[in-house]
Protein backbone atom coordinates (compact mmCIF):
# COMPACT_ATOMS: atom_id res chain seq x y z
CA UNK A 1 0.00 0.00 0.00
CA UNK A 2 1.46 3.37 -0.90
CA UNK A 3 0.54 6.96 -0.22
CA UNK A 4 -2.50 8.81 -1.41
CA UNK A 5 -2.93 12.54 -1.69
CA UNK A 6 -5.06 13.31 1.34
CA UNK A 7 -3.36 16.57 2.32
CA UNK A 8 -6.32 18.86 1.66
CA UNK A 9 -9.08 16.50 2.75
CA UNK A 10 -7.77 14.79 5.89
CA UNK A 11 -10.86 13.63 7.75
CA UNK A 12 -8.97 13.22 11.04
CA UNK A 13 -6.69 15.44 13.10
CA UNK A 14 -2.97 15.41 13.83
CA UNK A 15 -2.28 13.26 16.90
CA UNK A 16 1.00 14.99 17.84
CA UNK A 17 -0.38 16.21 21.17
CA UNK A 18 -1.44 12.68 22.16
CA UNK A 19 2.05 11.16 21.78
CA UNK A 20 3.80 10.43 25.08
CA UNK A 21 7.30 11.43 23.94
CA UNK A 22 9.10 10.44 27.18
CA UNK A 23 7.95 6.85 26.58
CA UNK A 24 8.97 6.70 22.90
CA UNK A 25 12.27 5.36 21.61
CA UNK A 26 14.13 4.20 18.53
CA UNK A 27 16.57 1.33 18.08
CA UNK A 28 19.61 1.80 15.80
CA UNK A 29 19.46 5.60 15.70
CA UNK A 30 22.54 7.68 14.99
CA UNK A 31 23.01 9.77 18.16
CA UNK A 32 23.82 12.84 16.03
CA UNK A 33 20.47 12.46 14.22
CA UNK A 34 18.12 11.30 17.02
CA UNK A 35 14.58 10.00 16.92
CA UNK A 36 13.00 13.11 18.50
CA UNK A 37 14.03 15.18 15.46
CA UNK A 38 11.12 13.77 13.42
CA UNK A 39 8.60 15.40 15.79
CA UNK A 40 10.18 18.90 15.77
CA UNK A 41 8.41 20.20 12.67
CA UNK A 42 11.73 21.10 11.03
CA UNK A 43 12.49 18.80 8.09
CA UNK A 44 16.19 19.73 8.17
CA UNK A 45 16.42 17.90 11.51
CA UNK A 46 16.35 14.23 10.66
CA UNK A 47 16.40 10.75 12.14
CA UNK A 48 19.19 8.63 10.70
CA UNK A 49 19.96 4.96 11.25
CA UNK A 50 23.36 4.02 12.63
CA UNK A 51 24.76 0.53 11.96
CA UNK A 52 22.65 -0.36 8.91
CA UNK A 53 19.45 0.69 7.13
CA UNK A 54 17.01 -0.76 9.68
CA UNK A 55 15.18 1.27 12.32
CA UNK A 56 12.71 0.26 15.03
CA UNK A 57 10.53 3.19 16.13
CA UNK A 58 8.30 2.75 19.18
CA UNK A 59 5.55 5.38 19.59
CA UNK A 60 3.33 5.44 22.67
CA UNK A 61 0.14 7.47 22.96
CA UNK A 62 -1.11 8.96 26.25
CA UNK A 63 -4.46 7.26 25.75
CA UNK A 64 -5.71 4.84 23.09
CA UNK A 65 -6.35 6.34 19.65
CA UNK A 66 -7.90 5.35 16.33
CA UNK A 67 -5.36 5.71 13.52
CA UNK A 68 -6.50 6.60 10.01
CA UNK A 69 -3.24 7.49 8.25
CA UNK A 70 0.34 8.56 8.70
CA UNK A 71 2.55 11.00 6.88
CA UNK A 72 6.23 10.24 6.48
CA UNK A 73 8.59 12.79 4.93
CA UNK A 74 12.05 11.66 3.80
CA UNK A 75 14.62 12.63 1.19
CA UNK A 76 13.72 11.35 -2.29
CA UNK A 77 16.92 9.31 -2.36
CA UNK A 78 18.14 5.77 -1.70
CA UNK A 79 18.13 6.62 2.04
CA UNK A 80 14.32 6.81 2.11
CA UNK A 81 12.46 3.91 3.74
CA UNK A 82 10.98 1.43 1.29
CA UNK A 83 9.40 -1.29 3.45
CA UNK A 84 7.82 -0.48 6.83
CA UNK A 85 6.04 -3.01 9.02
CA UNK A 86 3.50 -1.72 11.55
CA UNK A 87 2.86 -3.50 14.85
CA UNK A 88 0.04 -2.38 17.15
CA UNK A 89 0.14 -2.76 20.94
CA UNK A 90 3.31 -4.89 20.77
CA UNK A 91 5.91 -3.10 22.91
CA UNK A 92 9.53 -4.21 23.20
CA UNK A 93 9.94 -5.73 19.75
CA UNK A 94 13.47 -6.58 18.65
CA UNK A 95 14.79 -6.54 15.10
CA UNK A 96 14.43 -10.31 14.89
CA UNK A 97 10.80 -9.97 16.10
CA UNK A 98 10.24 -7.42 13.34
CA UNK A 99 11.24 -10.03 10.79
CA UNK A 100 9.51 -13.02 12.43
CA UNK A 101 6.23 -11.65 13.87
CA UNK A 102 3.23 -11.02 11.61
CA UNK A 103 2.70 -7.23 11.31
CA UNK A 104 -0.69 -5.52 11.43
CA UNK A 105 0.18 -3.92 8.07
CA UNK A 106 3.17 -3.77 5.73
CA UNK A 107 3.71 -0.60 3.72
CA UNK A 108 5.79 -0.50 0.53
CA UNK A 109 6.65 3.08 -0.29
CA UNK A 110 7.66 4.74 -3.56
CA UNK A 111 10.11 7.64 -3.56
CA UNK A 112 7.26 9.90 -4.69
CA UNK A 113 5.41 9.14 -1.42
CA UNK A 114 7.76 11.18 0.78
CA UNK A 115 6.17 14.60 0.47
CA UNK A 116 4.10 16.43 3.12
CA UNK A 117 0.98 16.27 0.94
CA UNK A 118 1.06 12.45 0.58
CA UNK A 119 -0.42 10.40 3.42
CA UNK A 120 -0.29 6.65 3.82
CA UNK A 121 -3.77 5.39 4.58
CA UNK A 122 -3.92 2.57 7.09
CA UNK A 123 -6.38 -0.32 7.24
CA UNK A 124 -8.57 1.69 9.60
CA UNK A 125 -10.44 -1.32 11.02
CA UNK A 126 -7.15 -2.76 12.32
CA UNK A 127 -6.11 0.46 14.07
CA UNK A 128 -9.17 1.10 16.27
CA UNK A 129 -7.60 1.00 19.74
CA UNK A 130 -3.91 1.83 19.50
CA UNK A 131 -2.03 2.46 22.74
CA UNK A 132 1.35 2.09 21.05
CA UNK A 133 2.63 1.44 17.56
CA UNK A 134 5.99 0.12 16.42
CA UNK A 135 7.29 0.97 12.96
CA UNK A 136 9.96 -1.43 11.73
CA UNK A 137 11.84 0.08 8.80
CA UNK A 138 12.97 -3.17 7.26
CA UNK A 139 14.60 -1.82 4.10
CA UNK A 140 15.35 1.33 2.15
CA UNK A 141 16.32 1.77 -1.50
CA UNK A 142 19.83 0.36 -1.12
CA UNK A 143 21.70 2.95 0.94
CA UNK A 144 23.76 2.08 4.03
CA UNK A 145 21.59 4.34 6.22
CA UNK A 146 17.91 5.28 6.37
CA UNK A 147 16.82 8.90 6.83
CA UNK A 148 13.40 10.18 7.94
CA UNK A 149 12.60 13.90 8.18
CA UNK A 150 9.19 13.82 9.87
CA UNK A 151 6.45 11.46 10.99
CA UNK A 152 2.85 12.49 11.67
CA UNK A 153 -0.10 10.34 12.70
CA UNK A 154 -3.70 11.24 11.84
CA UNK A 155 -6.72 9.88 13.66
CA UNK A 156 -8.73 10.58 16.77
CA UNK A 157 -8.39 9.88 20.47
CA UNK A 158 -10.80 7.38 21.94
CA UNK A 159 -13.22 8.95 24.40
CA UNK A 160 -11.61 9.22 27.79
CA UNK A 161 -9.76 11.42 30.19
CA UNK A 162 -6.26 12.59 29.37
CA UNK A 163 -4.48 12.03 32.69
CA UNK A 164 -1.79 14.57 31.71
CA UNK A 165 -4.43 17.33 31.61
CA UNK A 166 -5.48 16.80 35.24
CA UNK A 167 -4.25 19.39 37.70
CA UNK A 168 -3.85 19.04 41.45
CA UNK A 169 -6.48 20.84 43.48
CA UNK A 170 -5.11 22.17 46.74
CA UNK A 171 -7.05 22.03 50.01
CA UNK A 172 -8.11 25.39 51.36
Amino acid sequence: MSATSAFKTRPYGDLKDTISLPNCYCLNEDRQYPFRNIFCGDETLQLKSDADEQLMLYIEFQDPVKLFSLNLVAPASDEAPQIIKLFVNRPNLSFSDGSDVEPMQTIELKKSDFFPENDVELRFVKFQSVKNITLFVEANYGADETVISSLTFFGEPLAGTNMNDLKKISDE
